[in-house]
This record gives C-alpha cells, structure tokens and sequence, in this order.
C-alpha cells in the first residue's frame, strides 16, 4: 500500500512535468527534448527528482517502500530477491539513461517561458519526499489497518 501510494505521487508528479515539457517544446519526441534544467530550471530539476524518486533513490518515499518489498522477499522467498533486484538496477539505468540528455544535454527547442501552475508537481514531490522521511503514526496505522484488512 505505501509502494502504491508513493508511486502514484510520484507518477502524477512526472505526467504534471511531462505534459508542461510538451507544451513548451512542441513535441513528446524525447531525442528532441534537451537541456531543460538550463532553459526550464524549475520543471527541469522537477523532472529529475521525480525520476530519481521514481527509480527508489533515498531518501524519497520509494526508496523506503522499495526497500521493504526487497527486505520481504529476501525474508519470504530469497530465491526471487536475486531477479528483483537485478531488475531494479536495469530500471534505474534505463531511466538515468534517458533522463541525462533530457535534463542536462545541450539545450534544444523552445525556450518559452511556461505557463502552468508548479504547484502539483512540487506539492507531490514534497509529499514523496516527507514520507521517505517521516509517516506519521496516524497513517501507518491506517496502512497496518488496510493490510489487515485485505488479509
């Protein structure tokens, strides 16, 4: 339920920088897209932490839920946790690899100023980032309740 949780932030916070990037640059053809962190810091640099919250870095909200999902199956079934995580490391490759031209190659395509609200982007990420660091009792006991729940 955490996992769902931060991933869903997580995601909508990606598809809110994602849909402003196509906005601006004309295109969703990602080897046309360079630089932003130049030309659009804010979405750019919101682009990036949201990738790397999304590829389970610390101390974001996946990273923590990630971490239980591979210290469970380490406990439950040692065998799966080899695959597992081997499959981790070639997501976060993959995304790293497309992320570095987005964010960081030489800038490309409008450099229009944009004219959306940062507002949901930042606000999900901060949500993402505080329940990497802190869930407060209420609501893990609220997930605990659910788990139980759902047997």
């Amino acid at each position: 339920l955490l996992h769902m949780v931060m991933h869903s932030l997580t995601k909508s916070a990606i598809f809110f920088s994602v849909g402003h990037i196509a906005q601006i640059k004309g295109t969703q053809k990602i080897a046309e897209i360079r630089g932003l962190t130049q030309t659009h810091p804010l979405l750019g640099w919101g682009l990036v932490v949201g990738v790397l919250a999304i590829a389970g870095m610390p101390p974001l909200g996946i990273f923590m839920s990630e971490f239980l999902v591979v210290s469970s199956t380490i406990a439950h079934a040692p065998w799966l946790a080899v695959p597992l995580v081997v499959g981790l490391l070639v997501a976060f490759g993959a995304l790293l690899l497309r992320l570095t031209g987005l964010a960081f190659g030489e800038p490309s395509g409008s450099t229009a100023a944009v004219k959306a609200s940062y507002l949901p982007l930042y606000a999900h990420l901060a949500l993402v980032l505080i329940g990497g660091v802190y869930l407060p009792p209420a609501l893990v006991s609220w997930f605990q309740h659910v788990a139980a729940l759902l047997g």
